[in-house]
């Protein structure tokens, strides 16, 4: 015998529909949300995610200018597993930014060569916009090459005589002002899609940055020649000697690094 449906039946299923898609909407919300916080998750925990993939996790490279003389990149790309090769610098004296001598030649022919390579700016900036100014140089003299290390500032003071010189040293800054410049830099780095470090001496680490006030997503590159680095914090890189030979390279020494790279295992 068939079932007669009635009104208060009826309002109740069409209840119990609603309920059902309020839920079901609910849930899709719910796994969108689950969904980035994973991808966000996977970025924060991989910072190395645009840089190349060496299948290792130390590798081994140099760091030459125009003070390096000529370079056979085709020799140097059997010696090291990445380079990084100076853009350009300020002058300590006038504050001018210059280019680099070889920065063209340098990148064209590691390029050509498929030696991995990231970029540095010695920087002499004594306030932000002079360090932003620094980044949108690099920026615009790379843009045509294949980068695939980090993009640098390199922050260290010109010596004469073994004293501190110059202007970044005469600006007396902060601590926090050092800090901020060195901030402003990466950030515009970041925002062109390249990754951002510094890079700085054990000392100049340990008493000129507020280490713990850089952004985050910045890679740590050290210079220090003792036999093992004595700044105490994070480091990505290790400029561990500034008389190492490479075969290619011109110059009587050339500096050579150690790169630690961040993998899950070892996470």
């Amino acid at each position: 015998m068939a079932t007669k449906t009635t009104k208060k039946a009826k309002t109740a299923n069409k209840q119990n529909t609603k309920k059902a898609a309020v839920v079901l909407i609910i849930v899709c919300i719910l796994s969108v949300l689950a969904i980035t916080i994973h991808s966000a998750s996977s970025d924060n925990s991989n910072e190395e995610s645009n840089l190349i993939n060496l299948n290792k996790s130390v590798a081994y490279g140099i760091d030459v200018s125009h003070h390096n003389g000529k370079i056979d990149w085709k020799k140097v790309k059997n010696e090291v597993d990445f380079a990084f090769i100076r853009v350009g610098y300020r002058t300590y004296d006038k504050g001018t930014v210059c280019l680099d001598k070889k920065a063209k030649s340098n990148l064209k022919s590691a390029n050509k060569n498929a030696v991995p390579i990231g970029v540095y700016f010695y920087s002499q900036a004594i306030n932000e916009e002079e360090a932003e100014e620094e980044a949108s140089f690099v920026l615009t003299e790379i843009k045509d090459y294949d980068i695939s290390l980090p993009v640098v500032i390199d922050f260290e003071y010109a010596t004469k005589n073994g004293k501190n010189v110059g202007r970044l040293s005469e600006a007396n800054l902060t601590k926090k002002e050092k800090t901020a410049l060195i901030n402003a830099f990466c950030k515009k780095v970041k925002n062109a899609g390249y990754t951002p470090a510094v890079y700085a001496s054990s000392y100049i680490f340990k008493s000129h940055i507020n280490v713990k006030k850089l952004d985050e997503d910045i890679m740590i590159w050290v210079a220090d020649y003792n036999d093992e680095v004595t700044y105490s914090g994070d480091y990505d890189f290790w400029q561990f000697s500034e008389k190492g030979k490479c075969k290619g390279v011109s110059s009587k020494y050339v500096d050579t690094n150690y790169w630690y790279i961040k993998t899950e295992e070892n996470n």
